[in-house]
């Protein structure tokens, strides 16, 4: 086939086009010595050459990064969290730590995982948000008003709060599932909320949500559903629905493995004979245990990430001069 120059001229266009549109990769490192492409991730959201749609991984560093305000569609993957907790999962257990995280609405359709933020507050109308194992508290901005988020999908966390309490912070299909919390949940002002699969330490309130799967440990005061469904869920005290088979007043060390025989996550693995065992309502055709465990897609230690990592590495720790080579050995595993 022939073309003529101005025909070529326009391909050779479309193609360099399509090659700027691709989606990148970058690195976030601060360590000194490491050549990275930034050292914090402001310096990466803000640089031109990092577009919408771009992967930025952000690797462990023995201190916490700068705290960050996203204003751009990006996908950020961290190292995971609790690493020295979990022997195994990274072969340096450095976490990526932010002191805070700050999401626009021109940041919509961004993607978290793997992140340890301490905490982590949107300004309004931020939707279709995709936070997969991070450790944080989520909060709403008190600064702005008349917040509203849509499409958020909160999945494999370990959370110390959630709190969306004011009447200005509305959610609208708001799927929380399958996460350790370690405090309160507070969204009174949502629709249309999965919660499921968690366990929680404190206080509920959740309106017009179904909720189910959940375990929940707190006073006998301190659950608030309003218009939710509630169903399948086990609870240290009498203040669950008699019904929908819900389990009340269910001693809690005939449930999981408690502080004593495990870390922060794990003390929330279900011990044999459980009463959450095979307990759950059946999701996609399969009865799941209750709790963050439960269900086909379980609460991921740490919070790995589901891109290959490198758990294990040996090198020899000395070699003669007259070596021409050396055997390294690299364990990884895919984590998908």
């Amino acid at each position: 086939m022939k073309y003529t120059i101005p025909k070529m001229i326009v391909l050779g266009s479309l193609l360099l086009t399509a090659l700027a549109a691709e989606a990148k990769t970058w690195r976030v490192n601060r360590t000194p010595g490491v050549h990275a492409d930034f050292t914090q991730l402001q310096l990466a959201h803000n640089n031109a050459e990092v577009r919408a749609g771009d992967t930025i991984y952000l690797e462990g560093a023995e201190d916490l990064y700068n705290s960050f305000a996203l204003s751009k569609r990006l996908v950020i993957i961290g190292t995971g969290y609790f690493l020295a907790e979990n022997p195994g999962l990274q072969y340096r257990p450095l976490m990526a730590q932010l002191g805070s995280l700050t999401i626009d609405s021109s940041a919509s359709g961004t993607e978290l995982y793997g992140l340890k933020i301490s905490n982590l507050y949107i300004n309004s109308d931020v939707d279709n948000i995709r936070i997969i194992g991070c450790s944080t508290s989520l909060n709403g901005n008190t600064s702005r008003l008349n917040q509203r988020m849509s499409n958020w999908v909160v999945n494999k966390c370990y959370l110390y709060s959630v709190s969306y309490s004011g009447a200005n912070y509305v959610f609208e299909n708001l799927q929380l599932t399958n996460c350790i919390i370690a405090s309160s949940v507070n969204v009174p002002y949502a629709s249309n909320t999965l919660f499921r699969n968690n366990v929680v330490s404190s206080v509920v309130t959740l309106a017009n949500a179904y909720v189910a799967n959940n375990i929940f440990l707190t006073n006998s005061t301190g659950l608030s559903f309003v218009n939710c469904a509630v169903k399948h869920n086990l609870s240290s005290t009498n203040n669950l629905p008699a019904d929908n088979n819900n389990q009340r007043s269910v001693d809690m060390t005939t449930v999981y493995r408690g502080a004593a025989n495990g870390t922060a996550e794990t003390r929330f693995q279900l011990i044999p004979g459980s009463p959450a065992i095979g307990a759950g309502e059946p999701v996609n055709g399969v009865t799941p245990d209750i709790g963050p465990f439960g269900t086909p897609d379980p609460y991921r230690l740490s919070g790995i990430p589901p891109i290959p990592t490198i758990y294990a590495l040996t090198v020899p720790s000395a070699i003669p001069t007259t070596a021409t080579s050396m055997t390294v050995t690299v364990s990884t595993r895919s984590n998908n």
